[in-house]
């Protein structure tokens, strides 16, 4: 086969270019889902709150691993990096509840409300504009052919 043949330094650098191309798609498809996730108003905020969990994991690994690692006594590091995940899981709960997205999405409506009502008080105010513009063209030109 063709790996039988490549030495040791090719394999190695293969692999490499192998890994590469696996993160670029990796990272070009997490770059995608957050671009989707954040157009919304709310989308941010469930942005935060992945990122939240996606934190809480890493700690949750850290100390599990860091248990398996270094069996032994509780130590107060051991205390303090449960209290870390269990803070960052209050966290989540209290800030990311269910009523926070649905009050946020209230306020996004009401705000695009208020700028869509602007937006038409504008496009009356340009159409009157308009309007005034095109009677006082019509009126200099007739004082034009008086003259």
């Amino acid at each position: 086969m063709f790996l039988d043949k490549l030495q040791l330094s090719d394999l190695i650098i293969f692999n490499c270019i192998i890994l590469l191309v696996i993160l670029f798609l990796v990272f070009k498809w997490f770059f995608r889902q957050v671009r989707d996730i954040c157009k919304e108003p709310e989308g941010i905020i469930k942005f935060g709150q992945i990122s939240f969990i996606l934190l809480s994991w890493g700690c949750f690994l850290g100390i599990l691993i860091y248990f398996v690692l270094k069996p032994g006594e509780t130590s107060v590091l051991h205390i303090f990096l449960t209290i870390v995940v269990g803070f960052l899981g209050t966290i989540l709960g209290l800030f990311f509840s269910r009523d926070a997205i649905e009050n946020l999405k209230k306020t996004s409506d009401v705000k695009s409300d208020f700028i869509k009502e602007d937006t038409v008080e504008l496009l009356e105010d340009v159409e009157k504009l308009i309007k005034e513009n095109i009677g006082q063209k019509k009126e200099i030109e007739k004082l034009k052919r008086r003259l």
